[in-house]
């Protein structure tokens, strides 16, 4: 579901030792309105909403969780009993796209929220490095304002690139458990690695998407699961180990999924995934 990381030198034009990587790091696409759907989540437990951004409105979704078992959802009420779960999904697309994501995390039941960044979708704006950072910061203050919860008592999720907006989020809206999927340890690395195909080892680029600093950075309290196919081919599981050793984290795991590409675990290996993030999210592993 997410677009693969693609070599853009030609696209970015060799002109200077001066990269600009907005173009391989973002690949939005608009919508003028949102299918969400499916099969899995009942429409009544569907919700579409709009926040501001620091450059105009953010849309996102809800996936709300009935408040008894074989009863409707009301679309603008949260079920008080459940988890509540931020997904900052890839760098493709739109909140549709990634809609069969928040079904998996919802059949988990948590009330989950996911949000379209700057350019995305039908939000605002042209996505760019610090804008996108600022749209994680300005997502995480309306679910505590809609919900009433701090953000401590709340889960995030960050896919790809959604690690990278998520991860730097937490210094400021540190959540109660933390996971990041297939996430890239930094730009440096993936040009280390081959990912960023024809650009020369040592290049300069204007922003480095440096998830090891973040991570360095990040509140030692809270937990942190670094998830990662052990098959990925775009973003090389390397980076995940990279990651968890600079996590500043004092309770974390890391853990390779079996056999699954980039971005593939919540389709190839739901039932192997489930219970990680059942247990991480909330903190309850014994059984693991």
């Amino acid at each position: 579901m997410n677009v693969r990381l693609i070599g853009v030198a030609s696209a970015l034009g060799l002109l200077s030792g001066c990269y600009q990587l907005d173009g391989f790091f973002f690949q939005p696409t608009e919508l003028d309105a949102y299918a969400l759907g499916g099969e899995i989540i009942p429409a009544t437990c569907q919700s579409e909403v709009s926040f501001e951004g620091e450059v105009g409105t953010l849309y996102g979704a809800w996936a709300h969780q009935p408040r008894a078992p074989e009863t409707e959802c009301e679309p603008t009420e949260f079920n008080p009993d459940a988890d509540v779960l931020v997904f900052f999904h890839g760098n493709a697309d739109h909140i549709d796209a990634y809609w069969p994501m928040v079904e998996f995390y919802w059949e988990s039941g948590f009330e989950t929220f996911t949000f379209d960044y700057r350019g995305y979708g039908k939000s605002d704006g042209e996505p760019d490095h610090d804008g996108v950072i600022r749209d994680g910061a300005s997502a995480a203050e309306y679910v505590q304002e809609a919900t009433g919860l701090s953000s401590s008592e709340v889960v995030y999720v960050g896919l790809s690139l959604g690690g990278f907006v998520s991860i730097h989020t937490i210094d400021e809206y540190p959540p109660r458990a933390y996971i990041t999927q297939d996430m890239f340890a930094s730009a440096q690395v993936l040009l280390d690695q081959g990912t960023l195909l024809d650009l020369p080892q040592g290049w300069f680029f204007v922003d480095e998407f440096d998830n090891l600093t973040a991570a360095k950075k990040m509140p030692p309290e809270v937990p942190y699961l670094v998830v990662h196919g052990a098959k990925d081919t775009y973003i090389q599981p390397a980076n995940a180990q990279l990651v968890f050793d600079a996590a500043a984290s004092t309770q974390k795991e890391l853990f390779l999924v079996p056999n699954v590409d980039h971005a593939d675990t919540i389709e190839l290996a739901p039932e192997v995934y489930r219970p990680w993030v059942e247990c991480w999210a909330r903190q309850d592993c014994a059984d693991l």
